[in-house]
């Protein structure tokens, strides 16, 4: 398999397995795969055939050498990804916690940022929150240390509610709640 770049960028232009071309399997030639781009500016590395390379591109890096020329491919370091975990009881077992729709009702939410082992990251991160229903204690948080809180207060309304955070960098996450008609 070859995976083709951009030489001045290093940018990813494509990626093509070998081909069976009279009774024989090959790689393919860039000329083949290019026809009628400057050669010039196209370079490629050959890499054990594997479609993990052509199923998720983003997911990959090239290796390079003490020049800068690629040299071969590696997996891209996971981003940190935000973790979120909430006070609020799932009460009735479908998997998402509840508040009373009183306009009052508030639930904890416990904001973590981990790496890909699972562990907490002690870096400091400005992570953006948004809600489909109820009210933030705020939009922004600074996490620090790999943790912060903040609160959402339920609405008036029996609906459900998703809070999504967000961060540069960081893999999203959200987590969803039940406004659930206050008991009388």
């Amino acid at each position: 398999m070859i995976i083709v770049f951009e030489k001045k960028t290093n940018r990813l232009v494509g990626t093509a397995a070998k081909v069976f071309d009279n009774g024989q399997w090959r790689e393919p030639t860039i000329e083949e795969l290019y026809p009628g781009v400057d050669l010039t500016k196209l370079g490629f590395i050959q890499v054990e055939d594997s479609i993990k390379y052509a199923l998720d591109p983003e997911a990959w890096q090239f290796k390079l050498d003490k020049d800068g020329t690629p040299i071969g491919a590696e997996r891209k370091p996971a981003r940190p990804r935000i973790h979120l975990s909430t006070n609020a009881a799932d009460t009735d077992g479908d998997g998402l916690p509840e508040l009373a729709a009183d306009g009052s009702s508030k639930a904890r939410i416990t904001v973590e940022v981990k790496d890909e082992r699972d562990k907490l990251l002690k870096r400091d991160f400005t992570v953006t929150f948004k809600t489909t229903a109820g009210t933030l204690s705020s939009r922004r948080v600074q996490v620090k240390g790999g943790k912060a809180q903040l609160e959402l207060t339920s609405s008036l309304e029996t609906v459900t509610a998703t809070v999504t955070a967000s961060g540069e960098g960081l893999k999203d996450a959200d987590v969803t709640f039940e406004f659930m008609p206050p008991e009388s």
